[in-house]
Formats: C-alpha cells, sequence, structure tokens
C-alpha cells in the first residue's frame, strides 16, 4: 500500500543557497509525523513542496502514489494544507464553511448530518456548528480544517505549527482530534517548534538542521526532556 507522503532525495535552493539538501523520508498513512527544526533548517519550505506549492529542484514528492511534478492536481486532490492561522469566511457558520470549502475543493456536496458528523468527529463541540465562525477560536478553526480533511478524504494532511498560539487544555483537545484524524487512515506531517506536544501525538519525530534530516526518532521510546537534548545538540552542532 502506497505511503501516505513519500520525499526521496529532494533538493531545494533560493538562488546559491541550498535549503533543503537530499531529504528522504515516508510518512505512512495514519502516522503522526512531527517535523522539528530551529527556523532555517527547511521545515517551511519541505511543507511548501508538499504540498504543490513549489516543486523541488531535484528528488520526487508523491502523495499516496501520486507523482506531484507529474500529476499536481491530482496529489492536490487529496491533501489538506492547513496553515498556522485557519482563514474562514467570517459571516458564515461553522458547518456552512465547511460545506463551502469543501464544494470549492472538490465539488463534494454533504448533507447537513454528514457535515455535523465530521464536525463533531473533528471535536467541533455541537453547539458551535451553526455559531458564525468570526466567533471562533484558533483551536475551533483548527477542527473545523481536520472536518475538511476527513471530509475530503485526504490522504495526507499537512499543518504548519498547529499547536502555536493554543492554551494547554485546547491542544490537547487538538491532539486528540488529530489522532482520530490519522485513525481514519490520513497521514499527517506537522512542522512544529513545540517539541512536548510533539512528543505527546507524533508517532515520528523528524530533526532537520541546515536543511538536512539530522535524526529520526520514536517518541514512543524517548521522554520529552531527550528529544529536546537531541534536538538542541543538533541545532547547535
Amino acid at each position: 500500500m502506497a505511503n501516505a507522503l513519500a520525499l526521496a532525495n529532494v533538493v531545494k535552493s533560493y538562488g546559491d543557497h541550498q535549503v533543503v539538501n537530499d531529504v528522504t523520508f515516508c510518512v505512512a498513512k495514519g502516522a503522526i509525523v512531527a517535523l522539528l527544526g530551529p527556523n532555517g533548517a527547511g521545515k517551511s519550505t519541505t511543507m511548501k513542496m508538499c504540498g504543490g506549492f513549489m516543486a523541488p529542484d531535484e528528488g520526487t514528492i508523491s502523495v499516496a502514489g501520486v507523482d506531484i511534478a507529474a500529476d499536481p492536481k491530482a496529489a492536490q486532490r487529496v491533501t489538506t494544507y492547513l496553515p498556522e492561522n485557519v482563514a474562514l469566511y467570517e459571516e458564515l457558520t461553522g458547518r456552512e464553511n465547511l460545506s463551502h470549502l469543501l464544494e470549492i475543493g472538490s465539488g463534494a456536496r454533504l448533507s447537513t448530518g454528514e457535515l455535523d458528523l465530521a464536525l463533531g468527529g473533528a471535536g467541533l463541540p455541537a453547539e458551535a456548528f451553526g455559531r458564525r465562525a468570526g466567533t471562533y477560536s484558533k483551536g475551533m478553526r483548527q477542527k473545523v480544517g481536520l472536518a475538511l480533511a476527513l471530509s475530503r478524504k485526504s490522504a495526507l494532511l499537512l499543518l504548519d505549527e498547529p499547536t502555536s498560539g493554543l492554551d494547554p487544555h485546547s491542544a490537547t483537545e487538538f491532539n486528540d482530534a488529530l489522532r482520530r484524524t490519522a485513525a481514519a487512515g490520513v497521514g499527517v506531517l506537522m512542522a512544529t517548534h513545540d517539541i512536548w506536544r510533539a512528543r505527546e501525538v507524533a508517532t515520528e519525530v523528524i530533526v532537520m538542521t541546515r536543511g538536512r534530516i539530522a535524526l529520526t526518532l520514536d517518541p514512543a521510546n524517548l521522554s520529552a526532556e531527550e528529544i529536546e537534548r537531541r534536538f538542541f545538540l543538533e541545532a547547535a552542532a
């Protein structure tokens, strides 16, 4: 079975500056992979290439077995990208936002019951389904984004700093919703600085420094303190 995401020998430069250098890794379906690294490590560029927003100079990137360079539209149809601050239509309700984003993104139309099932599965409280998104917290906006990934039957979910700015309770709720999303078979790649939250939710941690993969860690066998120690050792090397 194809991985949700596979990168092979990916290289990207801006002019004479190489920002991603020979990066190879996979995200299995149902896995949550945390991409850690200091500023300038190449995380953001890697995420943009995985989302099809820019092309690598060398190497290949495939989503659910589809080479992004060969068929970008097919890859994008099974990819959901959520930025740090999820943009919703402020005057629409959560339910209306999900319905509209689904229709413009894939042409899919779901019943009210199906929309509510997706929103509830992503952890949004039922009382918020019919509320305007302008009243939503950051965590609630992210849950609408997770519902979008589930409704689109995405193979890959890309997250940029998903727990930044969330209080501990909201971050825990988000991680719970993220686990449910992965359990539905979605592969998740998230770029983050939050080592502690990454330790809690990730099935694999990849540390990037200076455009390369420096470490691949199994968080199940390491404490957050040990991950942090190794992270800073690599960043300082």
